[in-house]
């Protein structure tokens, strides 16, 4: 079960959904607000886009699944899995944090600013400049400039409803009420969730591995082949 980042689609998970469809069912969706998922006219919590996920596993009548949420993704998923503690296996938490500094917050007053008055091509500019290296980001350039946005109305509206959520984000006591096993995964050199707020969240849980590997915000899409296996054996050996 999948959740993905800020305004990111499924398309994000293409490298995962390679690797991980030899070994598991999978599940993966556009959050609320983003891709082909609808938007809405009310404020967005983590508590609503959790709900969320335990409306999708119900609709599909699964009852207990592998949780892999990143950057936002990971936020709701503490939060699903502190709910809807009897449906989570286990719990791989990347790129991400239960709490911001003002840093944090700053770069999503940006982004938003960003959206609103430029447009959804170069937030993701934006996003490549923070979370890659700059190898990554010129071997990607020439496919990141065909990239077609629509800048719709829908589109906007539901990134920046995407960004109230993190904006209101206070998940240390959801942590503490977490079970399942869980392990934590970051980059060392992380702009965007700074490694130590990804650290911090292993103060609070009660059964946790932490791994840091090479590069950014983007360290899971650059680095896939040394995450990747790492997560997997995590999800597939007893603990």
């Amino acid at each position: 079960f999948f959740i993905g980042g800020l305004g990111s689609t499924i398309s994000s998970w293409d490298d995962q959904v390679k690797y991980f469809s030899e070994y598991f069912s999978l599940i993966i969706f556009d959050n609320i607000g983003s891709g082909k998922s609808s938007n809405v006219d009310y404020p967005l919590t983590m508590e609503i886009y959790a709900d969320n996920c335990n409306e999708i596993l119900d609709k599909l009548k699964i009852k207990k699944t592998h949780v892999i949420g990143k950057s936002m993704g990971g936020m709701i998923a503490q939060v699903f899995a502190a709910k809807f503690k009897t449906k989570v296996n286990k719990l791989v938490l990347a790129c991400t944090c239960s709490s911001r500094d003002k840093i944090n917050e700053e770069i999503i007053n940006v982004s938003k600013k960003i959206v609103s008055k430029v447009g959804m091509k170069e937030i993701w500019f934006n996003a490549m400049l923070l979370g890659y290296s700059r190898d990554y980001i010129k071997e990607n350039f020439a496919k990141y400039k065909k990239t077609k946005f629509s800048n719709s109305k829908k589109e906007i509206e539901g990134y920046l409803n995407q960004c109230r959520a993190i904006s209101g984000l206070r998940n240390n006591h959801y942590l503490t009420k977490i079970k399942s096993e869980t392990l934590i995964i970051y980059g060392k050199d992380d702009l965007i969730v700074p490694p130590e707020k990804s650290c911090d969240m292993a103060r609070y849980l009660r059964n946790n591995q932490v791994i840091s590997f090479p590069g950014g915000h983007g360290f899971w899409k650059e680095n896939k082949d040394l995450v990747n296996p790492e997560v997997y054996e995590f999800l597939v050996n007893k603990g």
